[in-house]
């Protein structure tokens, strides 16, 4: 796979990731559910964020999925992209 088509599927990769977390966010918020964690639980995800080596410090960011995980990491629906943490965790 050439080096632009390789940018291409890891780009529509990432925008498929968050546009499924935003999507189960608001379906949950239609259905009167809580989008956000509790603060336990969004220190917990973010604690596994910071020992990765695919975490951003300066700026939060996943270099997986691309995501600001101080935001991410406050979403129920939201998962890891690499399995470290999911919606239960």
């Amino acid at each position: 796979m050439s080096t632009p088509e390789k940018v291409k599927q890891e780009l529509l990769q990432k925008l498929k990731g968050l546009s499924d977390t935003v999507t189960d966010s608001i379906g949950d918020m239609a259905k009167g559910r809580p989008i956000f964690c509790e603060s336990a639980v969004t220190n917990n995800r973010l604690q596994l964020c910071n020992s990765c080596t695919h975490f951003v410090k300066g700026t939060t960011q996943c270099k997986k999925c691309g995501c600001f995980m101080s935001a991410k990491t406050r979403l129920k629906s939201a998962t890891c992209p690499i399995g470290k943490w999911g919606k239960d965790i």
